[in-house]
């Protein structure tokens, strides 16, 4: 039996096996002449946001991720840091940020250091609970880079409907940026 008769015969329908799948929403390139990319218009069907990028800048920067244009003091975030000899935390709660940061603050990057990472908006489509953004980012400058946990909490209730990757350089065109949607069970 074909394997896809021996799945219909077994009962498992497309959407099971769909639960849990990555679906790509868009994709963006840096154009060399801004630092921010924007998805916007995100559709309500999954229950978690994932992004994926590889951003490359000509000069050292740092990195942020903001939601629905929310420039007010909306964001808060923890850091864990290792570079391989130096462990370094942080807590910014008490800042009221405007943007939250995606940690290692003035990487140094280029189109020989891409800074990398995986960022996770849970529970998007909410409208009455808080929204958690999980990444996990980091470089590596020849030897010298470091990763990056960082966690952090959007104060707004509304629900997700768009989200910016922001550096203070321009993203050089090397730069790749992808938005996941994620299916619920």
């Amino acid at each position: 039996m074909s394997p896809i008769l021996g799945i219909l015969a077994s009962g498992i329908t497309k959407s099971k096996i769909a639960a849990g799948a990555y679906e790509s929403i868009a994709s963006a390139s840096g154009t060399g002449s801004s630092g921010t990319i924007t998805f916007s218009s995100i559709p309500s069907t999954y229950t978690s946001l994932q992004i994926r990028f590889n951003a490359i800048t000509s000069f050292d920067t740092s990195f942020y991720v903001r939601l629905n244009g929310v420039t007010t003091s909306s964001y808060n975030s923890h850091l864990l840091e290792g570079d391989g000899s130096t462990v370094y935390a942080v807590g910014d709660a008490s800042l009221g940020l405007t943007r939250m940061s995606l940690g290692q603050w003035n990487v140094t990057v280029g189109a020989t250091y891409p800074f990398s990472g995986i960022i996770d908006i849970h529970d998007y489509t909410s409208t009455s609970r808080n929204k958690t953004i999980r990444n996990f980012v980091g470089s590596n400058k020849n030897g010298t880079g470091a990763i990056d946990l960082t966690s952090g909490l959007f104060i707004n209730t509304s629900a997700v409907s768009s989200v910016s990757l922001i550096a203070d350089q321009n993203f050089t065109t090397s730069t790749t940026v992808s938005l996941y949607g994620i299916k619920g069970a």
